[in-house]
């Protein structure tokens, strides 16, 4: 009877202590302990916060883990897990760049904000490209392919395509290497080569390739090698013809 009146009105008064607060402060015990509570109705969501923080380590880690891993950790059914791949996935959206609004790329750095978001919490490779105007404005990102670890692969009408229909003039191109550095391997300079010469015919300029790993990025280009290999390999391609 004693632990029941103690826990009495804890909810409305954890609710109301975030509202007050307008979030601030807000241990992430408490904000999963709070998420917990539209899925799960009379159980202590406390503890079971507890238990997701100690399966993943953190409250990113919870949000980007897989459905089937969230299921596993005590007390989280189907609609736990459904509710936390939803938030999780509806923040990543909301993160991702409003192509509504005027956004200008003035270098890589501004490239690289861009691109972040579609590779937060990625577990498999992704390969994203970004298409930009005369004046270097944005038009729009797009996924051209997904694959499993180490291994991307996409369509290549679908970056020609893309590249007309946007009228771009400019490319930008993005990869992730999961659990991996993001230094750029041989096989990347071989990719950035070839997306050169597959968008020269209709006059698009592909100004870099960024490569994501562990929250860092880096370019292609940055590699000390990059622009000796890329010309050898531009040598070969018209000798071949």
């Amino acid at each position: 009877m004693g632990k029941e009146n103690i826990h009495r009105g804890h909810r409305q008064r954890l609710k109301q202590a975030m509202l007050d607060s307008d979030f601030n402060g807000i241990s992430d015990i408490n904000l999963l302990e709070a998420v917990l509570f539209y899925s799960i109705h009379r159980s202590d969501t406390n503890e079971i916060a507890h238990h997701l923080l100690e399966a993943f380590g953190s409250v990113q880690a919870v949000f980007e883990a897989s459905y089937d891993d969230l299921k596993k950790v005590a007390g989280i059914g189907e609609h736990s897990a459904f509710l936390i791949k939803l938030i999780g996935k509806t923040a990543k959206r909301i993160s991702s760049v409003d192509t509504k609004k005027a956004v200008y790329v003035k270098d890589t750095n501004d490239a690289a904000q861009i691109l972040y978001p579609y590779f937060i919490g990625e577990k498999d490779e992704r390969m994203v490209a970004v298409f930009l105007d005369s004046q270097n404005k944005l038009i729009r990102a797009e996924v051209l392919g997904e694959g499993v670890v180490n291994s991307v692969s996409f369509d290549n009408r679908k970056l020609l395509e893309g590249a007309i229909h946007t009228n771009c003039a400019t490319v930008v191109l993005a990869h992730n290497h999961p659990h991996g550095l993001p230094n750029a391997s041989k096989d990347d300079l071989r990719l950035t080569q070839a997306v050169r010469e597959l968008l020269r015919p209709i006059k698009v300029c592909l100004y870099d390739h960024l490569i994501y790993a562990d929250g860092q990025w880096r370019c292609v280009s940055e590699r000390a090698d990059a622009a000796k290999y890329l010309s050898v390999l531009e040598r070969k391609k018209r000798e071949d013809n």
